[in-house]
């Protein structure tokens, strides 16, 4: 099949269009000359009203497509100050992994996002990420050599319901991903979560067929990694937990602020200050 050139983009939005919003921002403001769409896939609660919702927001920009996902409202629960907390959990085929609702919508969601576009490369986001520099031309020089480019590792042994929790038998997080489209249309090869969590299936079959990737350099830190100091480079004035950035050849590439849905509103707030003073 003939591809478009460019990136096709896919963006989750759920429940808090402010993430989705920005993270668009910043790729309109990184991605130069390149030709590309962004397939944000609406996750909702209130089809009708959020679709509506982005389709307003996002009117004046030829570039995005909104495209409707995944009927979340089943298992969704709001807290009191504006946190989502999913209730129903699914098991994986291929390890037996037990994953929560977020990560199945996840799946089901960029499942259509990317089969939706027509571009050689594909460039998937967080919705609660924001792209710090554009290094897009030497993402697309690099997919040549690599089957998959991946903003973090998670070692197996944080999967420790899962069958061989070993370390070396984890898996790369899609919260920034990018590779050729064919990778998944010549192998018939979509994110599922029957290997370890979301996307993971696409690791194991690297792994299963000796296929290269690239895990950037990341500042994630927990008790199942060292903690290697690049928290204190972030170029956002937010280093909790759960925050993290990923460099390309030194150079700051994304930064995620880490469990958007299951954010308080206050959190959004403080996400929305950073994230504008940076991409202004």
């Amino acid at each position: 099949m003939k591809y478009k050139n460019g990136i096709d983009f896919i963006i989750v939005s759920y429940c808090k269009h402010d993430f989705v919003r920005l993270c668009v921002e910043s790729i309109n403001k990184y991605i130069g000359e390149i030709e590309h769409t962004i397939n944000v896939v609406v996750n909702y609660l209130d089809k009708d009203k959020e679709i509506e919702i982005h389709k307003r927001l996002f009117k004046d920009n030829p570039n995005v497509k909104v495209i409707e996902g995944v009927d979340q409202s089943k298992t969704t629960n709001i807290g009191n100050n504006g946190e989502f907390t999913q209730t129903k959990t699914w098991v994986g085929k291929i390890d037996g992994c037990i994953v929560a609702s977020g990560s199945k919508y996840a799946e089901l969601a960029n499942t259509i996002g990317i089969k939706k576009g027509n571009r050689k490369h594909i460039c998937v986001l967080d919705q609660d990420t924001i792209l710090l520099n554009s290094c897009f031309k030497d993402l697309m020089y690099l997919s040549e050599e690599y089957f998959f480019i991946s903003n973090r590792w998670d070692p197996g042994n944080i999967f420790s319901n899962c069958k061989n929790p070993l370390p070396e038998l984890g898996m790369a997080r899609a919260i920034f991903w990018f590779s050729k489209r064919s990778i998944f249309e010549k192998n018939n090869l979509y994110p599922t979560c029957d290997y370890r969590d979301a996307w993971g299936n696409i690791t194991y079959f690297a792994q299963q067929n000796n296929l290269k990737f690239l895990v950037l350099e990341n500042s994630y830190r927990d008790r199942f990694r060292s903690n290697n100091g690049l928290w204190k480079e972030h170029s956002l004035n937010i280093n909790h937990l759960y925050s993290e950035q990923a460099w390309l050849n030194k150079t700051p590439l994304v930064f995620h602020y880490g469990r958007g849905g299951y954010r308080k509103e206050s959190d959004l707030i403080k996400w929305v200050k950073e994230a504008e003073n940076y991409l202004k």
